[in-house]
């Protein structure tokens, strides 16, 4: 968006009022709510993608990351559990689902997301200095 993030929130806009079953103008629009600071719109954009397309794994992510910015992280969870199971071969995704559970004190259950995560892509760094931390965390 390069630093023209109301413009671009205007012409995404009119594209989902123009093709109002559009998925990923829906998708793109949250990105760029979410990228202007109006989380709470990007979740409604987010929400209106996934209905529109329920297999939009991409769409589920952001939805789970959004819902964890505004701190909803059981629903966090429910879009980011969504996203994995349409989109396996992404590491990202239990990634996040360990940070989430994390936050939530949920040790083992991040430490096995952040596990999951390294599995599907080995030496992802992120995921591996997560998984040491929690297990450094006292009990």
């Amino acid at each position: 968006m390069l630093g023209r993030a109301a413009e671009t929130v205007q012409q995404l806009r009119e594209a989902c009022r123009l093709a109002p079953r559009d998925a990923a103008f829906r998708f793109r629009l949250g990105l760029a709510l979410n990228e202007a600071g109006n989380l709470p719109e990007a979740i409604s954009s987010f929400e209106a993608a996934v209905k529109l397309d329920p297999a939009f794994g991409r769409a589920w992510y952001n939805l789970g990351l959004a819902h964890a910015a505004a701190e909803r992280l059981d629903e966090a969870l429910a879009a980011l559990g969504q996203a994995e199971s349409l989109e396996p071969a992404d590491a990202m995704i239990p990634y996040a689902r360990a940070t989430v559970l994390a936050r939530l004190g949920r040790v083992e259950n991040a430490q096995a997301a952040a596990r999951q995560a390294l599995e599907v892509r080995p030496g992802f760094a992120e995921a591996a200095r997560l998984l040491q931390a929690l297990s450094a965390a006292p009990r």
